[in-house]
């Protein structure tokens, strides 16, 4: 009997565990669900002298790497945005959802990129 007893509490503890851990994995929370999606990476492709409205253009924004972005002062160079801001296919652009901002550099009179809707992006040669 006390044989049968002591099988039953083991099935049980690890019917028990065995819930417990299926249930903790299906709730992940959205943070770690976002850093798995795909990122993709745009370079600035615009004028030089680049306006505000030429730095917040999508268009201006290709996956094609510049030769250089060294020593750019305050000027936009790279961004890396989620997927979901991205049209995928054979040559990715950016969606105008994307709504990138630009501000101005007074020092050096140049626009720089300071953010757009996707909060976790990726700026190179922004303001400091």
């Amino acid at each position: 009997m006390k044989t049968n007893i002591f099988n039953l509490k083991g099935l049980l503890a690890f019917a028990f565990t065995a819930i417990l851990v299926v249930s903790m994995s299906a709730f992940k929370s959205s943070s770690e669900k976002s850093d798995k999606r795909a990122r993709y990476t745009f370079y600035y492709n615009g004028p030089l002298a680049a306006a505000q409205a030429d730095v917040e253009q999508e268009t201006n924004w290709v996956t094609t790497p510049p030769l250089s972005c060294d020593n750019v002062n305050q000027r936009p160079c790279t961004i890396e945005v989620d997927a979901n801001y991205v049209n995928t296919g054979s040559t990715p652009t950016l969606k105008s959802t994307l709504n990138i901002s630009a501000d101005l550099d007074a020092i050096h009179g140049t626009y720089f990129v300071d953010g757009s809707a996707d909060g976790s992006m990726n700026i190179t040669n922004k303001s400091n």
